[in-house]
């Protein structure tokens, strides 16, 4: 079965790839991924689930075929919402500064947060995984994909910088939404086709 997964990140594309390497090495559903190099607008809103799903929309529209959209954001507990669905934006024009919006003293808990949108052509649903932890109070390492530098998971020391795709893998909030979405789907008997 082939997913079509619209995205212009490589970091996501290679991430989803490799997750998926590992579901068909478990599932007797072998799934296929047909990376679609487009952007898709990312509407300026602070809620996640909306802009998921007019990106799902988007993407139908070009493929007319079933896909799946992502887009993800980091929830500064300390920062209500923010930065959130803008993170990449932020992370884009401030980089690494976006660790000193937290102020010193102040606790650096923080929640990634990632939102899969599959668009069928008949409806979106959207499926979120997200994983606790907290803000560097500096960038580390080298696998840069957003702000990926800056948020060390719960019961880690090392950033998703740091880790790189193999180390990511245990905790990453897109690969946590990307298997809901897989056992959403299979569960409920609608195959992917």
């Amino acid at each position: 079965m082939k997913i079509y997964f619209v995205t212009t990140s490589k970091f996501k594309a290679r991430e989803v790839g490799d997750f998926l390497n590992t579901f068909n090495a478990k599932s007797p559903i072998k799934i296929e991924i047909s990376v679609v190099d487009r952007k898709t607008k990312e509407i300026l809103n602070a809620d996640i689930d909306y802009i998921v799903r007019n990106k799902a929309l988007e993407a139908y529209e070009y493929l007319a075929n079933r896909c799946v959209v992502e887009h993800s954001g980091l929830f500064i507990d300390a920062l209500p919402n923010l930065p959130g669905a803008v993170g990449q934006i932020i992370w884009e024009a401030v980089g690494d500064q976006m660790c000193g919006f937290v102020g010193k003293g102040v606790k650096r808990d923080a929640t990634a947060r990632s939102f899969i949108g599959y668009c069928d052509g008949r409806r979106v649903r959207v499926y979120c995984g997200e994983t606790r932890g907290r803000v560097a109070e500096r960038a580390r390492g080298n696998y840069n994909c957003n702000w990926d530098p800056i948020f060390i998971p719960e019961g880690s020391k090392l950033t998703y910088g740091e880790m790189g795709l193999e180390g990511k893998r245990e905790t990453s909030p897109t690969l946590r939404a990307l298997e809901k979405f897989l056992e959403a789907e299979f569960a409920s008997g609608q195959h992917l086709s």
